[in-house]
């Protein structure tokens, strides 16, 4: 048996330069999450200053306005996390085992963002 690698199919060696740059990808988004944080909180400000409401106040904001406010900056919040859940997961198909990293913090981030943001709206009334 040659070792020469003349039998092997150049696709064989494509999984695992796929497999790191989609890790590469996967810690690219999760780099972007503190970003999509701070913008998320801005645009959530901005949308309660334009129904006309301020968030320190002491009077009750109606439900209505706090879902048009709330929903938006909830998915640029968690927007990075998908893509690092999906290129973690497949790296780590492609051969990549480390883009279970990038996949969990993606994952874990997800899930916190959105019981955060969703708890005190059901439980908070």
């Amino acid at each position: 048996m040659s070792t020469s690698g003349r039998g092997v199919h150049p696709s064989a060696h494509r999984a695992p330069v796929e497999g790191r740059r989609l890790v590469r990808s996967a810690w690219i988004c999760v780099a972007v999450l503190p970003v999509s944080f701070v913008a998320a909180m801005v645009l959530g400000e901005a949308l309660l200053g334009l129904q006309g409401h301020d968030s320190g106040s002491e009077s009750p904001i109606p439900i209505g306005v706090v879902l048009l406010a709330g929903i938006p900056a909830v998915l640029v919040l968690v927007a990075p996390t998908v893509p690092a859940i999906w290129f973690g997961f497949r790296a780590r198909l492609l051969g990549a085992p480390s883009g279970l990293v990038p996949a969990a913090i993606g994952a874990t981030v997800l899930g916190f963002g959105l019981l955060m943001n969703t708890l005190p709206v059901l439980f908070g009334r």
